[in-house]
């Protein structure tokens, strides 16, 4: 009697634990590689776990794939993100790199903090140096588009000498 009720007492208890797998609610997150590696990194988790070395320091967390799904009927028929500027911070020269072969459907603009419009021009060439030294050290915004379509917008801080 004892063992058959230790039994289903042992039953029930199982069925009434619950797992639940990680979840976190992220607000935004980036892709990021250099001659070093690759790293992906996610906004607004939950929880993570610092750790530090002489180098530096890194938080991980609860990472996101990156997922390109399409929706409602509409087709995803290109995409490339292959898009670099460096160096950022810059002083003087912003350098855009396109790794797309059709560059020169696409053109960059330069908006301060406001948003004013500064500059902007049509892209030629896979790699376009952008002069910044006439503007003061300030945050501001390198928005790409292609045929009136915002395709990627940077933030550029631009600091002095």
């Amino acid at each position: 009697m004892k063992t058959t009720f230790f039994t289903l007492s042992l039953f029930l208890v199982s069925f009434s634990i619950q797992v639940s797998g990680q979840e976190s609610l992220n607000t935004s997150g980036t892709n990021m590689s250099g001659t070093a590696g690759s790293v992906t990194a996610s906004l607004g988790q939950i929880f993570y776990a610092t750790t530090s070395s002489s180098v530096g320091s890194i938080a991980a967390g609860v990472q996101q794939s990156y997922d390109i799904t399409t929706t409602l009927g509409v087709d995803i028929t290109e995409i490339s993100l292959n898009l670099t500027i460096f160096p950022n911070p810059t002083a003087d020269i912003l350098n855009l790199k396109m790794g797309f072969k059709d560059y020169d459907k696409y053109r960059y603009d330069i908006f301060d903090g406001s948003g004013k419009l500064l500059t902007g021009q049509s892209i030629l060439q896979p790699q376009t140096q952008i002069i910044m030294a006439s503007y003061p050290a300030s945050m501001y915004l390198l928005k790409i588009s292609k045929e009136g379509k915002t395709i990627k917008i940077f933030k550029v801080l631009k600091t002095d000498k």
